[in-house]
């Protein structure tokens, strides 16, 4: 049976407290993005330049390891949502290598980030560049204020 896929990486919960919501509203399996080595608190100091994620976030190249991902889930799969904290305005390296490993053609793929303030469209479009296989479709920013009922409502905008 298909059914949609909730796909997230989420560093300090924010992300994945929204993926949780929006899996409940679609009835969707939650699958989390799971790094080989956790980010720390350190490692996300975005004052420090040499901090971890600052040093990923300037290499176009880096492509953190990630934990294995069933490959059958994202098969039998009818859509995908894929959400991040967003990290100096794009999706953490992280979802590059996800998306580099694993196979989205044919699925079309919803973003979502968590951010207090910076929107996804520059994030989104950042995507559609470097994927442009891969059926993008509309993305949402919420906070980590977001309610069931905004979820909800995202989901009710576009027939998700």
């Amino acid at each position: 049976m298909k059914q949609p896929i909730v796909l997230y990486f989420s560093s300090t919960g924010h992300t994945a407290a929204v993926a949780q919501k929006l899996a409940t509203a679609h009835d969707a399996i939650l699958v989390p993005v799971r790094p080989q080595t956790p980010y720390t608190a350190a490692d996300r100091d975005w004052h420090d330049a040499t901090s971890r994620t600052s040093v990923e976030s300037n290499d176009a190249t880096c492509r953190p390891a990630i934990q294995s991902i069933d490959d059958q889930l994202l098969a039998t799969a009818d859509a995908i949502y894929l959400g991040a904290p967003l990290w100096w305005g794009q999706m953490p390296r992280v979802v590059n290598t996800l998306l580099e490993a694993h196979n989205f053609h044919g699925k079309p793929v919803w973003t979502f980030c968590t951010s207090s303030s910076t929107p996804i469209h520059q994030a989104v479009r950042q995507l559609r560049t470097d994927y442009p296989t891969i059926n993008w479709q509309s993305g949402q920013r919420f906070t980590r204020r977001t309610t069931a009922v905004e979820v909800q409502r995202w989901l009710g905008d576009s027939d998700r």
